[in-house]
């Protein structure tokens, strides 16, 4: 695994919310559950999403596969089906207005199980959290293995990867929609950069989420 080295920001929430915590434990104080809360509240901005059974579908989602577990094609189904968008791949061809094309229904299950096999090869552990999230969500968003869902399960399985490296688990928003497109379709070309940078920052969102929570936890 890649040695995590921390940005100056991020290292200084980092021992700001050691010092909010002062010894204490954190699975009693909420929060993960606030940072899954506001994961799940962007993933769905990003999807045009607003129900409430959207978002708890999400969050069943999360619970769907072990944390410890490594990337797998049976992991991105059941991400998929936890959502409550169907039970496997899609069947019929389709179409993107730019960027390389979707994958043929009959490639999506090879194309997934080379991704898959990769990332279990020693040298992909060289990467850094980020770099691995990018990876798996830029190639999730080429293939579009399904017919709906496809960035929700990518962010899942980005999310997945970063923070089973040891990283804290990225907040996109829907204010970075622009921004993830257009760094999406940069990874498409090789240059995953963007993205990266990307999921790094939206790594630290989880940071300022953890800190306001024990901050208005102390609140008068």
């Amino acid at each position: 695994m890649a040695l995590i080295r921390l940005g100056p920001s991020a290292a200084a929430k980092e021992k700001r919310l050691a010092a909010l915590l002062d010894g204490r434990d954190p699975a009693g104080l909420g929060l993960d559950e606030a940072v899954r809360e506001a994961q799940a509240r962007g993933s769905l901005e990003l999807a045009g999403e607003a129900s409430p059974d959207a978002a708890a579908a999400l969050r069943r989602a999360v619970d769907a596969v072990d944390p410890r577990a490594p990337f797998t094609t049976e992991a991105l189904v059941a991400w998929h089906r936890a959502l409550g968008l169907g039970t496997g791949f899609r069947t019929r061809e389709k179409e993107r207005a730019s960027g390389p094309p979707p994958a043929p229904p009959d490639f999506i299950a090879g194309r997934l199980a080379i991704l898959q096999e990769w990332l279990a090869v020693e040298s992909s552990r060289e990467l850094k959290p980020a770099q691995a999230g990018a990876l798996v969500m830029a190639r999730i968003a080429e293939i579009l293995p399904f017919d709906a869902g496809n960035g929700r399960v990518a962010r899942l399985a980005a999310s997945h990867l970063m923070v089973r490296a040891g990283a804290r688990p990225p907040l996109l928003l829907g204010a970075d929609a622009a921004r993830l497109e257009a760094a999406i379709g940069a990874a498409f070309q090789l240059a995953t950069e963007p993205l990266t940078t990307l999921l790094d920052e939206a790594s630290e969102r989880a940071l300022d989420v953890m800190i306001r929570a024990l901050d208005a936890s102390e609140a008068p």
